[in-house]
C-alpha cells in the first residue's frame, strides 16, 4: 500500500462514553484517575494530561542506552531529544500495525433530561498504523486497515468496561459514517411505496449536507425523513393514509406520529424512547432554528433514523 494512499479517516476509531455522577459514582477526578489506572495496566502512559483533556500512548518497553550513549551523556555530549525520538521511531517501528497506540479522551460537563449530570466521554483511538504512514518510509501494501479498525474497536469497547463507562455510542470510524443512511435494496423497496420518493429525498439531502458539515440542513433533513418514514410505513403497511386524515398538518406533529408507530408494535421500546427524547433535546430546537446542535448530536440522529428505517421495513 503506497505511503499516502490511506484516508486516515478509514482507520482512526472515535466512540462515545459517558458517565452519570452522584453519591454513588465517581466525580470527574476520580474517574480520570481510575482510567489512568486502567490504561497504565494495559501498557499506556500518559502523553498529555490537561483538565478535560487526557491522551495516553502505547509503550513498547526499549532496551537500555548503550555504554557509549551513556558516557556521552555523563560528560556532557549526549543530545537527549534525538535519543529520544530514535527511540520513539524504535518503538514504533516494533509495534504491530494494528496496535492501537495514540487514545485520547476528552470530558464534556452534561446534564441530561431527567435531572442525572455526569459526563459524556469522546474518544479517538489512532493504530499504530497511522503514525507508521507519517513518520516511516517503507511499503505498506500488505498492510489490513480492517484488522487495525477492529482492534480499535475491540480496544475502546474492554478500557470502557474497565473503567466503568457506559456506552453512548459504539465505536467507529469517520469513513463508516459517511456511508449512505439507505442502502440499494430500502432504496429500491422505498421506491415502491407511495410516499417512498420523500423519505428517499429528505434522507439523501440529510447525507450529503452531513458531509459537508452542514449540521442545521443535515438535522431538519433527518427529522422530515423520521417523520415521512412514519407516514409511509403507516400507508403501506397499516392501510391509512394520514395526509387524507382529518388534523394531519394542523397540530398533528412529531409526537402524535411516534404515538402511531408505537401503537402498531413494530419499533422497539428504546427506538421510541429515543425518538421521544429527541423532541426534547436540542435536536428539535435547531431543526426548528432555535440553538446550536453539534455534528455529533446529528450523527446520533442519523443513528437513530437508521435503526427505525431498519426496524420498519426490513
Amino acid at each position: 500500500m503506497p505511503k499516502q494512499s490511506l484516508d486516515p479517516d478509514e482507520i482512526e476509531v472515535e466512540a462515545e462514553l459517558y458517565f452519570i455522577q452522584d453519591d454513588g459514582n465517581p466525580s470527574l477526578n476520580s474517574a480520570q484517575i481510575q482510567l489512568t489506572d486502567v490504561m497504565a495496566r494495559r501498557g499506556y502512559g500518559v502523553l498529555h494530561q490537561g483538565e478535560r483533556v487526557w491522551e495516553y500512548i502505547f509503550q513498547n518497553p526499549q532496551p537500555s542506552p548503550g555504554f557509549l550513549w551513556r558516557l556521552k551523556r555523563k560528560v556532557g555530549f549526549a543530545d537527549e531529544t534525538n535519543k529520544t525520538a530514535e527511540q520513539s521511531i524504535e518503538a514504533l517501528k516494533q509495534l504491530r500495525n494494528n496496535q492501537p497506540y495514540r487514545i485520547k479522551f476528552r470530558f464534556i460537563p452534561t446534564s441530561w433530561e431527567n435531572g442525572d449530570e455526569g459526563c459524556v466521554v469522546e474518544v479517538e483511538c489512532i493504530p499504530a498504523l497511522r503514525d507508521k504512514l507519517d513518520r516511516l518510509s517503507g511499503d505498506f501494501q500488505d498492510t489490513d486497515p480492517k484488522s487495525a479498525v477492529r482492534t480499535c474497536k475491540s480496544e475502546l469497547r474492554d478500557i470502557a468496561t474497565e473503567v466503568g463507562f457506559s456506552t453512548l455510542r459504539e465505536p467507529f470510524t469517520r469513513a463508516e459514517n459517511h456511508e449512505p443512511t439507505l442502502d440499494q435494496h430500502l432504496r429500491k423497496q422505498l421506491q415502491e411505496y407511495k410516499y417512498g420518493s420523500y423519505v428517499t429525498q429528505f434522507t439523501d439531502d440529510a447525507d450529503e449536507a452531513l458531509r459537508y458539515s452542514l449540521i442545521r440542513p443535515a438535522i431538519s433533513a433527518y427529522v422530515h425523513g423520521i417523520e415521512w418514514a412514519i407516514i409511509c410505513y403507516i400507508a403501506e403497511m397499516e392501510n391509512r393514509d394520514m395526509l387524507e386524515e382529518e388534523g394531519y398538518g394542523r397540530g398533528k406533529g412529531f409526537k402524535s406520529l411516534i404515538s402511531e408507530i408505537e401503537g402498531t408494535g413494530q419499533v422497539k421500546q428504546t427506538t421510541s424512547e429515543a425518538l421521544r427524547q429527541m423532541n426534547t433535546e436540542r435536536v428539535w430546537m435547531a431543526h426548528h432554528k432555535e440553538g446550536e446542535v453539534s455534528e455529533i448530536e446529528v450523527r446520533r440522529v442519523k443513528q437513530r433514523f437508521s435503526i427505525l428505517l431498519e426496524e420498519l421495513f426490513l
